[in-house]
């Protein structure tokens, strides 16, 4: 199976404390990504619902998907794999903030993804790549 690699980098004009309210909440998220992803699982963590262990469901018209959360560190990071119903075999997205001088953020965003079934990871490699950066740029556009 061939894995793909998607780097996007992005730096706001807006503080990490902001950035990383909008990216880390499912609903926040979906609204850069201009999806309906809707939280189904709470994190236990009382302090953070939508931490490790929390879902989020991607709705997309003919096909909707299940992210999970694995990692989350506050202003730090936050890490998700695909759980459930994709032909993707392997999906795994990274994001890694970093606070910037003059209250700016960067985000470096890494998704790893890949099928078994032929062609496929490689398709949806492109269109997330499209997808994500133009929202990523738009949700950019709003601080300047």
């Amino acid at each position: 199976m061939k894995i793909y690699t998607i780097k996007l980098q992005q730096e706001f004009n807006a503080p990490i404390e902001k950035v990383w309210e909008d990216f880390s909440s499912h609903e926040s998220f979906g609204n850069i990504m201009g999806q309906t992803i809707v939280r189904i699982v709470d994190s236990a963590d009382i302090e953070n619902i939508n931490g490790v262990g929390s879902v989020r469901e991607i709705r997309l018209p003919l096909y909707p998907f299940e992210e999970t959360i694995i990692k989350s560190e506050k202003y730090n990071c936050i890490e998700y794999k695909i759980s459930k119903g994709t032909p993707l075999s392997y999906h795994h997205g990274s994001m890694v903030f970093k606070s910037l001088p003059n209250g700016k953020t960067a985000l470096d965003y890494t998704i790893q993804l890949g099928s078994n079934i032929s062609l496929i990871a490689g398709i949806i490699s492109n269109v997330l790549k499209n997808a994500i950066g133009s929202s990523v740029k738009k949700y950019a556009k709003r601080f300047k």
